[in-house]
């Protein structure tokens, strides 16, 4: 009868003993400017290699139970948002409380000037994309007919800046007629059109060399064939 009377006290004593030996923690995530951030990730590690986590609720509160006295960090983390320092708590019987603010994440940007850049915008004549020279062989594939010599010139130079048109220029000068081709030495399309000779952007234009030149002997003029070698 005592053996019994003895049992059945220890029933009733021995829940409020153990529920007296676990703790629970709680509280509230915010960020900087006191709004709740729901969603949010917390780890909770404890005495004895103890991990958990939980995911913070549409209140932004969280809550972990039943958990073994000791002391905690709490890591806490959400899109954009961090945890400047984890949270540590010592914690004892019963329920204590542990708010979090998170700080907003700042992206870093790193930009890296490299000693040699990449492609830019050159006046040089080499660097003309359309710049094209005509000379020797080159020529046979021209029409013989003046007029369908012009055309074809026209349509390698492609279309001019401005609306009047591309300009021809023979041996450095404009609005002269076109020569026979068994007369052109090189023909220059587009080569450099950023020159300052000229009056307007030189794309469309045609610069044609003839084997004839100009020589002055004593005050007279002669004009004679080139040749090339």
């Amino acid at each position: 009868m005592k053996l019994a009377y003895l049992i059945l006290l220890a029933a009733f004593l021995l829940p409020p003993i153990l529920s007296a030996q676990t703790a629970t923690l709680r509280g509230q995530v915010t960020d900087e400017s006191g709004a709740i951030v729901p969603g949010a990730n917390i780890v909770l590690g404890g005495p004895a290699g103890l991990a958990k986590t939980t995911t913070v609720g549409d209140d932004g509160s969280y809550s972990f139970a039943d958990l073994p006295l000791g002391s905690y960090i709490v890591q806490a983390s959400a899109p954009s948002l961090f945890l400047r320092q984890p949270g540590k708590i010592s914690l004892k019987a019963g329920a204590q409380t542990l708010n979090i603010i998170l700080s907003v994440a700042t992206e870093k940007q790193e930009v890296t000037v490299a000693e040699n850049a990449g492609p830019t915008v050159s006046t040089e004549a080499a660097n003309n994309a359309s710049a094209m020279v005509l000379r020797g062989t080159d020529l046979n594939a021209l029409s013989d007919n003046p007029d369908d010599l012009l055309a074809d010139l026209q349509a390698l130079a492609g279309p001019a800046a401005g609306p009047s048109g591309g300009q021809i220029f023979i041996d450095g000068f404009s609005g002269g007629e076109l020569p026979p081709k068994n007369a052109i030495r090189e023909i220059r399309i587009n080569q450099n059109p950023f020159s300052p000779e000229y009056d307007k952007l030189g794309f469309g234009r045609i610069e044609i060399f003839t084997k004839l030149a100009r020589i002055n002997f004593g005050g007279r003029w002669a004009t004679i064939l080139r040749t090339t070698h």
